[in-house]
């Protein structure tokens, strides 16, 4: 990583250590309370087994990390791995079953091979290299493994659009610096994030790129997308 992606990406991490204490709730009230079950429908898509080995990149408060236990079972293993320590603290006092992990998802501590499935919840759009994230990614699945990415999508309508538009730029960055006002520039962050992402299609090629099988799907009116990638056998 170049001289410019580290400040960038340290930008990033006060950013989220900043805006922890109330991600969550703030998630909940801007996703109208949907973001739980986006998480579960990822931790689903994931296919685990019990006694099988997840690994959760950008973890934040452990919400996904959560969602995977059940189906790792008690003889399975689920680590977080994140760049906030905030966020970490938060995650750490929820969810003691967790291994949560500081870490960069740039560069992975994990074996080649060694991880039935990954997860990253809203976490993609904030990594500065994210082609070095997915080959790592990549590394580190076993073959047939399951790599699942949640992750904002702009609608594809126009009048949708607009409206979502509005939302991100203007609603949801009004609402977090009303106790905070350096919050507010935080969601201008991550609204512009949101709108600078690939399309869905675009993330697909770029999965494709590195060796992934890929399927998308689209869910509460395509604001949402989930790629369900797989290294092949």
């Amino acid at each position: 990583m170049c001289v410019g992606q580290q400040a960038r990406a340290e930008r990033i991490r006060q950013m989220f250590d900043q805006v922890a204490a109330r991600y969550d709730a703030r998630n909940r009230l801007f996703s109208a309370d949907r973001d739980h079950a986006w998480r579960r429908r990822a931790a689903r898509r994931a296919a685990l087994l019990p006694g099988q080995t997840a690994l959760d990149l950008c973890t934040g408060t452990g919400k996904l990390a959560h969602e995977l236990l059940p189906f790792t079972g008690p003889s399975g293993r689920v680590i977080g791995v994140d760049f906030s320590p905030a966020m970490l603290d938060i995650a750490r006092q929820r969810e003691p079953q967790v291994e949560f992990r500081l870490g960069d998802v740039t560069r992975l501590s994990e074996a080649d091979g060694s991880v039935d499935a990954i997860t990253i919840g809203f976490g993609l759009r904030n990594i500065v290299d994210r082609d070095a994230a997915l080959r790592e990614m990549f590394r580190v699945l076993r073959p047939g493994g399951r790599l699942v990415i949640l992750e904002f999508s702009p609608p594809s309508h126009g009048l949708l659009m607009r409206g979502y538009r509005f939302y991100l730029n203007s609603v949801m960055p009004a609402v977090a610096g009303l106790r905070n006002p350096r919050e507010a520039s935080a969601y201008r962050y991550l609204a512009e994030t949101v709108q600078a992402f690939p399309e869905p299609e675009a993330l697909a090629r770029e999965l494709d790129q590195v060796g992934f099988g890929v399927a998308v799907e689209r869910m509460t009116l395509g604001i949402v997308a989930l790629h369900v990638a797989v290294r092949p056998l």
